[in-house]
């Protein structure tokens, strides 16, 4: 695709390289004569480097560049007076016709856009895309700028799996059972809202390392509801729960999310913040039991539980104690850490986790951390909801 300011640097390249000594001997433009330019933020969304070839000349009314969009950027809808041909070189990316389907585009792969149809292409949510653009101009025009494609058109089509037509071709089973019942069975049961389901993959995700599907389940939870601070704080709560280094993994994806839609570390919680008054009677109980416990075994274990867990992670407004625990229970389960299950289980529905909630909490971590962490769960699950108020 051509924009305008493309075509400014169209007219620069028409001095560039050797002057011919006749009229038909070659030209060549070297790549150092050439200068990269960012696109403008009145035709495209995120970063996008425009990398100019050959403007328009006599006897050949068109132009070429190379176009890069990092992930997550796109061109605004636009039409083209006589069309254009894009070849893509690098990367994953996206196209819709309006009114159309988003359509995934590869290395290879050749897209022509017909006169006058209103279209967009970029970059997918998770991968960058390069195409080199090949542009008809007519009475020096070669493209309409219309409106942006907004982020909730962008994000509608972000999918937390690869492209059913990718999982079809290794597995049509595992992408009839991707769309028809996780996306579009799963996901949408009653008695757990889209937000807790977010949190819950989110968690069951970080947990495990496993981060293939994380940065489109980011992109989901905060279209879902979460708040950046909240995933923030999610993230810090499990470096605790699951291991620093699962943290820093999702810090690296999170980080490219949030600059993605402009959050800045300034929305984010302060690392020192006013905490959240503490239940004394609850915390004493469980101090004692842990100190008599393992105060001999691990004291510095004993130490830091108090001092660090329970005085002060748990008591961080920026994440509600009822999504901590949620966060908590679902980084366990996913490890097929139980032992601890019962104290946290109790623990989230004494913070608001019902039932009915932690119910669907298992059945949505069966897709996601599998089948034998959930039913290794369960005796204690069933457990803690015989020994709960009716």
């Amino acid at each position: 695709m051509m924009m305008k300011s493309l075509a400014l640097c169209c007219i620069a390249l028409l001095s560039l390289g050797a002057a011919p000594s006749h009229a038909d001997d070659q030209v060549i433009s070297t790549a150092a004569s050439r200068t990269s330019m960012q696109g403008s933020s009145a035709y495209f969304t995120g970063k996008v480097r425009i990398d100019p070839l050959f403007p328009p000349k006599p006897g050949m009314a068109a132009s070429g560049g190379y176009v890069t969009f990092a992930p997550g950027a796109r061109s605004a809808w636009h039409t083209h007076p006589i069309g254009q041909y894009l070849v893509v070189t690098a990367g994953t990316g996206w196209t819709q016709q309006w009114g159309g389907p988003v359509v995934e585009l590869h290395v290879g792969d050749v897209l022509w856009c017909p006169p006058g149809v209103k279209h967009w292409h970029g970059a997918t949510p998770t991968t960058s895309m390069t195409h080199m653009a090949l542009t008809g101009t007519v009475d020096e025009k070669n493209v309409d700028w219309l409106e942006p494609v907004s982020d909730s058109q962008y994000r509608q089509f972000a999918r937390s799996e690869p492209p059913n037509d990718d999982i079809r071709a290794v597995s049509p089973a595992l992408a009839k059972y991707a769309q028809q019942r996780l996306t579009d069975e799963v996901w949408k049961r009653p008695d757990l809202s889209p937000r807790d389901r977010s949190i819950v993959t989110l968690s069951t995700l970080i947990a495990r390392n496993q981060t293939t599907q994380l940065r489109a389940q980011m992109e989901r939870a905060l279209e879902n509801g979460v708040e950046p601070g909240e995933m923030s704080e999610l993230i810090t709560h499990l470096a605790f729960y699951a291991g620093w280094d699962n943290a820093m993994a999702a810090v690296t994806i999170a980080k490219d999310v949030f600059a993605a839609r402009g959050i800045k570390a300034s929305q984010l919680p302060p690392a020192s913040d006013t905490l959240l008054p503490i239940d004394e009677k609850a915390e004493a109980q469980r101090s004692q039991s842990v100190a008599q416990n393992f105060g001999a075994v691990a004291p510095g274990v004993v130490q830091y539980t108090g001092e660090l867990l329970f005085h002060e992670l748990w008591l961080r407004p920026a994440l509600a104690p009822r999504d901590r625990s949620l966060v908590t229970v679902s980084a366990l389960i996913a490890n097929g850490q139980v032992a601890q299950l019962s104290y946290h289980l109790n623990r989230a529905m004494d913070n608001g986790l019902t039932k009915a909630q932690a119910a669907e909490v298992l059945t949505q971590m069966a897709f996601y951390a599998g089948w034998p962490n959930v039913f290794s769960a369960l005796p204690v699950v069933k457990e803690v909801f015989a020994g709960r108020p009716l």
